[in-house]
């Protein structure tokens, strides 16, 4: 600490550069950019800071109109669980993007629309940029889509007038030709679930891995090779599940399964899954927690009537996000991952109000990135506004 003279004859304290940056590193993002405001000394306290700073995944909720035109809404919510906190993103300036389709999510960073005439999809941290490519050869409804390092690959969800029910297709999306090449066709095993609706996808930064959502029948496919890997079942021995979901958690596959049945589910249990490539077929989980059953309910919602059919997994860096999949009105279940083990179990503040607030001509599309101050930074450029929401 420095005390130093200030106009008016008295002391002021200056805080020292390492103890300052320190401090700054705690803030959440939205706090680092106001202290960058502050003054020079303050603004390279802050871009030093960052090399402390530990990033952690924004939730985001994004809404669509169920009906041509396909709008994306210009306001968005996202949760911070840094200052725990939802925030409402607008977008001040431009026109909101229309689609000619709806919108989904998959493995949590991508969004991305499919029609007969056009491929569209977003990476970005805030989704503020969309590309458009020409749409798959195969005429496809529900397939599974995802992006592995620079391999865009669809799979499944075939109609039924063509030849290849399985088929799956990659496009190099740093390339620029636009030239989708067909890969070797999903496994027969996946015969009577080769769509999104009946499978969960993850990828890693070189393989991406399917598992049925009801059986935890599981494989991997490897962009590099184009061809697929059939792996041990996601079935843990002591445990009866009807539905499960994975995800990654930096290079870790995460899985997520509900204990019970329909009717009577019973909890929710996570597992850290240890891949082996050299013996695909020898699996191990590793139990990383239970949800809390005061969490548990709030997932189900208030009429618990409802039957949870299955749930979705948001997971990256160190946080895991689960919903109700059918989107039954129930909180967000939030938990960060410490020490292998999950730990900071939280229902989103407010987040039925946020969650229900769309009308019914509207659909909920769920995604979760990391956020840096970069990001943050080219937002803001962007014209994306931020304020901490009342809900």
């Amino acid at each position: 600490m420095e005390n130093k003279k200030n106009n008016n004859g008295g002391e002021e304290v200056s805080i020292d550069g390492d103890i300052l940056e320190s401090i700054l590193s705690y803030l959440p993002l939205l706090d680092l950019d106001s202290a960058c405001q502050v003054s020079k000394p303050w603004s390279r306290a802050v871009f030093f800071s960052l090399r402390r700073l530990k990033t952690i995944p924004w939730l985001f909720v994004y809404n669509q109109r169920n009906s041509p035109p396909y709008t994306m809404a210009t306001t968005a919510m996202a949760y911070d669980p840094k200052s725990e906190a939802w925030i409402e993103l607008k977008n001040v300036s431009s026109s909101p993007v229309e689609h000619v389709s709806v919108a989904r999510s998959s493995h949590s960073t991508l969004l991305y629309a499919l029609s007969p005439a056009k491929f569209s999809f977003s990476i970005d941290a805030f989704h503020l940029t969309w590309r458009h490519v020409a749409p798959p050869r195969v005429w496809r409804i529900d397939p599974i889509v995802a992006v592995v390092g620079r391999s865009l690959i669809i799979a499944g969800g075939v109609c039924d007038f063509e030849e290849d029910r399985f088929a799956v297709e990659l496009l190099d999306i740093e390339s620029g030709d636009g030239e989708w090449e067909r890969c070797e066709s999903m496994p027969d095993f996946l015969y009577e679930s080769a769509s999104a609706t009946w499978l969960s996808v993850a990828v890693s930064s070189e393989k991406m891995y399917v598992t049925e959502k009801r059986s935890g029948v599981t494989c991997s496919f490897d962009p590099e090779t184009r061809s697929w890997t059939k792996l041990l079942d996601l079935c843990p021995g002591e445990y009866s599940l009807y539905s499960r979901s994975i995800g990654f958690s930096g290079n870790r596959l995460i899985m997520a399964g509900i204990i019970g049945n329909e009717d009577n589910p019973t909890g929710l249990e996570l597992w850290d899954v240890i891949v082996s490539d050299e013996s695909p077929m020898n699996l191990k989980f590793e139990s990383i927690g239970s949800m809390p059953k005061a969490c548990f309910d709030k997932l189900r919602g208030t009429d618990s009537d409802w039957p949870l059919t299955s749930i979705a997994l948001n997971a990256v860096g160190d946080m895991v996000y689960i919903h109700d999949a059918a989107e039954n009105g129930g909180d967000i279940v939030a938990a960060e991952i410490d020490g292998g083990k999950l730990c900071k179990w939280r229902t989103l503040p407010n987040a039925d109000a946020t969650w229900n607030k769309s009308h019914a001509g509207e659909r909920v599309i769920v995604a979760c990135s990391n956020v840096g101050f970069s990001d943050l930074k080219l937002a803001f450029r962007n014209h994306l506004s931020f304020s901490t929401s009342t809900y």
